[in-house]
């Protein structure tokens, strides 16, 4: 398969299905196939492990702050890269990160 990362945004996409879409379904069980397919052909292991982690864990069905820290190592790892904007994904989950800090500082003193 050619286009990995296609194949990935179909599968993502088709988690926001409706009962009874029976395309999206037949599109879920196709990208599914490929992408379990690529992965036993893929020789690079960086694609690798965001195809399992993709198939372990769809987008929309885990917690969006553990996806965006795992969304940052994998993009650190793109070969190009825009460095603004991986800085901003960096402060944004690092500041985050604080204020979840501070808030259960502040819990555990009351």
């Amino acid at each position: 398969m050619n286009d990995v990362k296609g194949m990935l945004s179909l599968y993502e996409a088709t988690h926001l299905r409706l009962h009874e879409e029976d395309i999206l379904e037949e599109a879920l069980a196709f990208s599914k196939a490929q992408l379990i397919k690529s992965l036993a052909e893929n020789s690079c292991p960086r694609l690798a492990k965001q195809i399992s982690n993709t198939l372990e864990y769809p987008l929309h069905k885990s917690m969006p702050r553990l996806e965006a820290l795992k969304f940052i190592s994998f993009y650190e790892q793109e070969e190009s890269i825009n460095e603004t904007l991986l800085l901003f994904a960096k402060l944004d989950f690092n500041r985050v990160q604080l204020l979840h800090q501070q808030d259960l500082s502040h819990l555990s003193r009351s």
